[in-house]
């Protein structure tokens, strides 16, 4: 078979060729397909919850915690987190706090939390990726905390509630709500 350039082409290479083309297409429409199927949205386990239900979840658990392991000089706020991509519903609730630990033996301090919160009906969860400080979970609440990376006289937890907020927190202003008067 002859082609407009002269040169021969086989049939062979001519399958070849819609062979490459045919694989091209099918991984471009594979790619194309999961990362659609990404964006789909997160699942609501459950009802959704207003913006007080969502902040109250994990502000409450905030204050359990340093009440029952008797944090120092906790502070901090939360913000409304997409749990699907930058911005769009929905959304959890994040708390980032922050608490003294004590002069001396810290590493202990940390699990002696853990163990109290354990005691208190929070069991350990999976760390997905996480490779330092501990990870507990309760009534669909996760805590991670460890040891400060920028100051060693304290350590960091961060609370994610549940992602059943279906509000649109896109245009929040402040985007940050301060809780340190009601952790202590």
């Amino acid at each position: 078979m002859n082609s407009r350039d002269g040169r021969l082409r086989s049939p062979r290479s001519v399958v070849l060729l819609l062979a490459a083309l045919a694989t091209a297409l099918a991984v471009v429409a594979g790619v194309l397909w999961l990362r659609d199927r990404g964006n789909d949205g997160v699942p609501l386990q459950g009802e959704p919850m207003t913006d007080a239900q969502a902040a109250g979840q994990v502000v409450a658990s905030a204050k359990q915690i340093v009440s029952t392991a008797q944090l120092h000089d906790a502070a901090g706020g939360y913000a409304f987190v997409s749990c699907k991509n930058e911005n769009e519903p929905p959304y959890q609730v994040a708390i980032y706090m922050t608490f003294r630990l004590p002069q001396s033996n810290s590493v202990k301090y940390l699990r002696d939390i853990g163990a109290s919160m354990v005691a208190h009906g929070w069991t350990p969860a999976g760390s997905m990726g996480e490779h330092f400080g501990q990870k507990l979970t309760r009534d669909g609440v996760t805590a991670i905390f460890y040891r400060s990376v920028n100051d060693m006289g304290f350590a960091t937890m961060r609370l994610y509630g549940e992602c059943r907020n279906t509000a649109d927190h896109r245009n929040d202003n402040p985007v940050w709500t301060e809780v340190t008067d009601q952790l202590g």
